[in-house]
């Protein structure tokens, strides 16, 4: 620390300045600095073993098989087939759905479409145990 004793004072006077705030000033800028500051993440090289293309396991995407309930024309469609009626319609769901269990079932309605069918179909599905079902909505 500087002192500066009283009969050593120059011609110019010299007040002692107070540093505290300026300080306190520079010791929050460099929180401020170490907080918002990016860490470098550290990674470990990680050996890991090879395995050839006999050994390899082929992974499959979960098929998803659509609904659709219309508004013009015949109501109700799987995939790209439309039918008139209900029956056929959940019969041939049914034949889709027990071909391949792990089937996803979306569920995409016109927004024409009468509530009363999507009520109707919810309740075929709940029926037959169809749990893996997700409606398709569109933002607005």
């Amino acid at each position: 620390m500087i002192r500066i004793n009283d009969g050593e004072e120059t011609s110019a006077s010299f007040p002692a300045a107070d540093l505290t705030p300026l300080l306190d000033v520079v010791f929050i800028v460099m929180v401020f600095l170490l907080f918002t500051a990016n860490a470098q993440t550290l990674s470990l090289p990680v050996n890991l073993p090879e395995a050839s293309r006999e050994q390899a396991e082929v992974t499959h995407e979960p098929k998803t098989l659509t609904v659709s309930i219309l508004s013009e024309g015949k109501p109700w469609a799987v995939s790209e087939e439309r039918y008139d009626s209900f029956e056929a319609f959940t019969t041939a769901l049914l034949t889709e759905v027990e071909a391949e269990p792990d089937t996803t079932v979306l569920v995409a309605g016109d927004k024409e479409a009468p509530l009363g069918n999507l009520v109707k179909l919810m309740m075929f599905l709940s029926e037959h145990d169809i749990t893996a079902a997700q409606v398709l909505m569109e933002d607005t």
